[in-house]
């Protein structure tokens, strides 16, 4: 079954939602390999309202967003945008009527993959991007650059042309060095050496003969402004997404932690304390038997609802160990129940004990 957005439940509904809240509401093209990983992570379970997925093992993956220049072998792809009406994936692929983004999910590796780890990619890809952060900064500041153009060009019926000459030669200088400042003239980004190239063509504007031709430079600053949109639009987006993602997170690393701490507790001051462990030689009523394989249960119960590393491998440990104590409940063994809590505690502790670096 090849991949699509429905079954990635990414976009383009998540999209749609996102656009309302832009301003311009254009976005890049995005698409998305249709491949085993893919179709792998499709099916993973997604931590809700985000794009974040989770394995059975507790790796966590999430999406990012890589430019493309163009695509090469559209049948390899499947689109993650609606369409505009009338057009194919193929077609709007060859027009470059849209940039093209296409969407990757990383998996978090480093420092055992946990979620702390994920919070701060989050943190560090929100730096670059949101309030004042150095993408948007560029942005703002070749957008207000095209305007500064625009503005010199509409004048130019008013101002001698030798004046307008002067005038838009320094332009063309404070140009260059706004590229180099924000690296525009090294970018990787195609969308980035576009706007570069059309900005250089539009400041220098001259024609073959060697004049400057407002019309055609008019032109040429649309064509950058209308990029620069689009850059705008696909940053408020990411910073949109991650935001959503970095929230899931913290809110799943509360839940996870919240039931390994209470796992804990039991372990330490709740069920390990009760008469039948601390004074096994005492008689237990059939009643009370129950009673405690069945709070056994509840908290496998509740260890099973734990998703994310570097939880969810002591919680399926914590799992079997704790199957095994029910069993031995069960047969009236509880001095090695106990020891078996104590096994338990000291996995938790271990998991919760460790220091974990969000910054």
């Amino acid at each position: 079954m090849p991949i699509s957005a429905e079954s990635l439940r990414i976009l383009p509904s998540e999209i749609l939602q996102v656009r309302e809240r832009i301003r311009g509401e254009r976005l890049p093209l995005f698409v998305i390999q249709v491949n085993e990983r893919n179709e792998r992570i499709a099916k993973m379970w997604r931590v809700p309202g985000t794009s974040v997925r989770v394995s059975p093992e507790g790796d966590i993956f999430y999406p990012i967003w890589r430019e493309r220049s163009r695509i090469l072998k559209p049948e390899l792809y499947a689109p993650c945008s609606d369409l505009p009406v009338g057009w194919t994936f193929e077609r709007l692929l060859r027009s470059q009527r849209r940039p093209i983004s296409e969407i990757v999910f990383h998996q978090v590796k480093k420092e055992g993959g946990g979620v702390d780890i994920a919070i701060r990619a989050m943190d560090h890809i929100l730096e670059k991007f949101r309030n004042k952060g150095k993408e948007l900064a560029q942005v703002s500041q070749i957008e207000a650059q095209i305007q500064r153009a625009i503005q010199v060009l509409q004048e130019k019926k008013a101002v001698p042309r030798e004046e307008f000459e002067r005038g838009f030669e320094i332009l063309y200088r404070q140009t260059l060095e706004l590229l180099e400042i924000s690296g525009m003239s090294r970018a990787a980004l195609a969308l980035k050496k576009d706007i570069a190239r059309l900005l250089e063509e539009a400041s220098t504007g001259k024609d073959q003969l060697g004049r400057r031709n407002p019309t055609a430079m008019l032109k040429k600053l649309e064509a950058a402004a209308r990029r620069v949109s689009f850059r705008r639009n696909e940053a408020e987006f990411i910073v949109t997404k991650f935001e959503a993602m970095k929230a899931g997170l913290i809110g799943l690393k509360e839940h996870d932690l919240r039931i390994i701490s209470g796992l804990r507790h039991e372990m330490e001051v709740g069920l390990a304390a009760h008469q039948a462990f601390k004074f096994p030689e005492r008689r237990i009523t059939s009643q009370q038997k129950g009673i405690l394989i069945g709070k056994i249960g509840t908290l496998i119960y509740q260890l099973e609802q734990v998703r994310i590393k570097p939880y969810k491998p002591a919680a399926k440990e914590a799992i079997e160990r704790l199957k095994e104590a029910q069993k031995m409940v069960g047969e009236g063994d509880y001095q090695k129940a106990k020891e078996i809590f104590q096994q338990v505690l000291t996995l938790v502790s271990g998991v919760l004990d460790k220091p974990f670096n969000q910054n």
